[in-house]
């Protein structure tokens, strides 16, 4: 898998702190914005190559009441659609971050929070493009961003002042064609965009047997950043209290690395010995789980997964996560107090693929111990 791409991101994240502070002399806004009145504040900006960005009242592209903020752009190489709102206001206790969201087309979107001094906090989310998403995360599920640093690397809600939104195809090189390339104008509408004092359903959870769940995929929308164009959906898990998975749909028509990134850097794992997944391949497949430290450096782990198995828990233990050659790490040891995130991909050229062109491979919990 290229070793580019988390350079690239580092690189890209890096802007959305200048995004905001470009703006930071305007009056700190109620962080909650439902665009019914008739303009749109000055505190919303975009970093995004010809943009026009105003308040629609077109009924398909408004999720709730009168009107939904609407921004179209340029798609260009190596230039993001960063949309932020800042500086903002908490009139009360904030415990998640909300928004509803739609783009034209697939998408890999970052969205997140700013503290006053500059640290960013993301999560990532999933869209096949031409639908709403309704996007509840509780702020201590986001994670500190590449290019960031904070003294004690934990968001102080107290200290929030602004929201970040940011379609993330167009990077340029090799990041680009893995999280995907856009042309003509793309357009992403947003609504109902608030910081609530409401709790969210958490992805993450401990199970009584002390085991840490990262995410069972119980919840729309998908949670993780798409690489190599995948079809992303929600379908039946295996049962027994685990009824929902990830379905990972590939071809062989578009870029060759197929999965996706789910990030962990708001988890504590660093007394954790083994990753599990439980997964079911419609077609016989390859798995790469690679494991990224904050610093960019990678472990990798392979595991060939057969369709005649069906539903089966498969057992990584860190110890058999190898440095990825590609990548340097200072002590060549995996420091599972760093992990950013975990990123299981497969080869489409050399994965078995349907009659059809196309396969798929099944997650429905992945989880450490």
């Amino acid at each position: 898998m290229p070793v580019s791409l988390c350079h690239r991101l580092i690189a890209l994240l890096a802007l959305v702190p200048l995004a905001i502070c470009a703006i930071a002399a305007e009056e700190p806004l109620p962080a909650q914005f439902d665009f019914e009145q008739e303009a749109l504040a000055p505190q919303w900006t975009t970093t995004a190559c010809g943009a026009a960005l105003s308040i629609t009242r077109d009924g398909a592209n408004v999720r709730e009441g009168r009107g939904a903020l609407e921004l179209s752009w340029d798609a260009t190489d190596g230039r993001l659609a960063i949309l932020t709102v800042a500086p903002v206001r908490l009139d009360e206790r904030a415990r998640s971050l909300r928004l509803s969201v739609k783009l034209d087309q697939l998408s890999p979107v970052m969205f997140g929070v700013r503290e006053a001094d500059g640290s960013t906090y993301q999560g990532y989310m999933y869209t096949p493009g031409g639908v709403w998403h309704d996007l509840a995360v509780d702020l201590d599920e986001l994670m500190l961003s590449e290019g960031s640093e904070d003294e004690n690397g934990r968001l102080d809600v107290r200290q929030i002042t602004g929201i970040v939104v940011a379609d993330l195809s167009n990077i340029s090189g090799e990041a680009g064609k893995s999280l995907g390339l856009k042309s003509g104008r793309p357009h992403l509408w947003l609504d109902n965009v608030e910081i609530s004092a409401a709790l969210a359903p958490h992805r993450s959870r401990r199970t009584p047997e002390g085991d840490l769940i990262i995410d069972d995929f119980e919840y729309e929308p998908i949670q993780c950043l798409p690489i190599g164009s995948p079809q992303l959906t929600l379908t039946g898990g295996p049962g027994d209290g685990d009824d929902s998975a990830l379905r990972v749909g590939y071809d062989r028509e578009h870029y060759r690395w197929v999965g996706f990134v789910a990030g962990v850097g708001h988890l504590s794992l660093a007394d954790r010995s083994e990753l599990c997944l439980r997964v079911r391949a419609d077609n016989q497949v390859r798995l790469t789980v690679v494991l990224e430290e904050r610093d960019g450096s990678k472990y990798v782990c392979k595991q060939r997964l057969e369709p005649e198995r069906g539903w089966q828990t498969i057992v990584l233990p860190f110890g058999r996560f190898k440095l990825d050659p590609q990548t340097t790490d200072e002590n060549e040891a995996l420091d599972l107090d760093q992990l950013r995130v975990i990123i299981p991909v497969l080869d489409s050229k050399t994965s078995a693929v349907g009659t059809d062109g196309r396969g798929a491979w099944n997650v429905s919990r992945i989880w450490v111990r």
